[in-house]
């Protein structure tokens, strides 16, 4: 089995019963002209929507679980933000 580390989450596309996602890693730039990190795709996961649709499930609870013990905060007063 391969494990793999990702900073985000940076695409998801779902075509017929296949869902496609893109994880990324962040490079940061180095030398005299430092820029913002930027994302590149390290790993891609290719799957049956059945089985996104469980595991998102599984990770809604979890999320659920770690809001009502206070461990994350909501972030409900402004959805469409990251982080």
């Amino acid at each position: 089995m391969n494990s793999f580390f990702a900073d985000r989450l940076t695409n998801l596309q779902i075509a017929g019963n296949t869902v496609r996602l893109e994880f990324s890693v962040l490079d940061m730039v180095v030398g005299n002209n430092p820029a913002e990190p930027k994302l590149n795709v390290s790993h891609v996961l290719v799957m049956p929507l059945e089985g996104f649709v469980q595991a998102f499930n599984g990770q809604d609870s979890v999320v659920k679980k770690l809001l009502a013990d206070g461990v994350l905060k909501s972030n409900a007063a402004n959805p469409g933000s990251a982080g």
